[in-house]
């Protein structure tokens, strides 16, 4: 089925992180279903990566808003001869909204906009929820910590540790890949008796300030360690996911 522009406004907030949970699971399925749909997804990836570097390499003049909605009035009372395909219109739409100031994903008509500050935290809970909602919280079932992390080469920019936290009550049983912010991060599966703990991996920098948070009956822990960020999210109660994060944080940290 070919998207429609409804399918390119949600692709876009999904790369941004700015669908609930329950919306990205939604869309990350679809995506497993529909070859065309991953394809925009990629296009639609690479064009934000693109401007996104341009914005960030080039002084942005301060008129250039006014400029932009200037010449977009100018070309809207042109006579048209031949329709754009919806594709390119919401694309270009996309660029504008980001050179004039909005998040991707809202255009013109959300040009104001401020990014959401838990953008990140949002779609790890979103990928802990589709694992608990999927046959096995896992792509790769092992207790074998030197399986996990190799495991992880060549899937995502980052192989974890994978401790082996079965004597403190926190059995490993596997590791999957999860989409956060348009890229795919490593995430380490543990066991808490039925609680499922999903520890997701990503660069240093996507973490803000280390704590906790809890969302719809779950907890989420989050902290830094050397170049690295994790977030580990459980239903489990916050005594007990305390106390795995100290225990993973102590089996992960540099020898001396």
């Amino acid at each position: 089925m070919t998207p429609d522009d409804s399918d390119h406004l949600m692709l876009a907030a999904y790369l941004d992180g700015e669908l609930s949970p329950g919306e990205t699971i939604a869309m990350e399925r679809r995506l497993e279903a529909d070859p065309e749909l991953r394809r925009l997804r990629d296009a639609l990836s690479n064009l934000s990566g693109t401007v996104h570097d341009l914005v960030a390499e080039t002084p942005v003049p301060p008129d250039l808003s006014a400029r932009v909605r200037g010449q977009i009035a100018r070309t809207q009372s042109l006579p048209r001869r031949r329709e754009t395909p919806s594709w390119q219109r919401i694309a270009a739409a996309l660029v504008v909204g980001l050179l004039v100031g909005g998040p991707l994903g809202y255009g013109l008509s959300q040009v104001a906009a401020p990014p959401r500050s838990n953008a990140i935290e949002d779609a790890i809970f979103a990928s802990h929820l589709r694992g608990l909602a999927a046959p096995q919280p896992f792509d790769i079932a092992s207790s074998d910590r030197h399986t996990v992390k190799p495991w992880f080469n060549g899937r995502t920019a980052i192989a974890p540790d994978a401790p082996d936290l079965a004597a403190q009550g926190f059995p490993l049983v596997g590791g999957r890949v999860d989409i956060v912010g348009g890229a795919p991060v490593p995430t380490l599966v543990y066991r808490r008796r039925q609680h499922v703990i999903s520890v997701t991996v990503v660069p240093r920098s996507e973490v803000g300030a280390p704590g906790r948070d809890r969302r719809e009956g779950s907890g989420i822990e989050r902290w830094t360690a050397s170049d690295l960020g994790y977030f580990a999210t459980s239903d489990l109660n916050s005594k007990e996911l305390g106390e795995f994060t100290e225990a993973f944080r102590a089996a992960t940290a540099p020898a001396g």
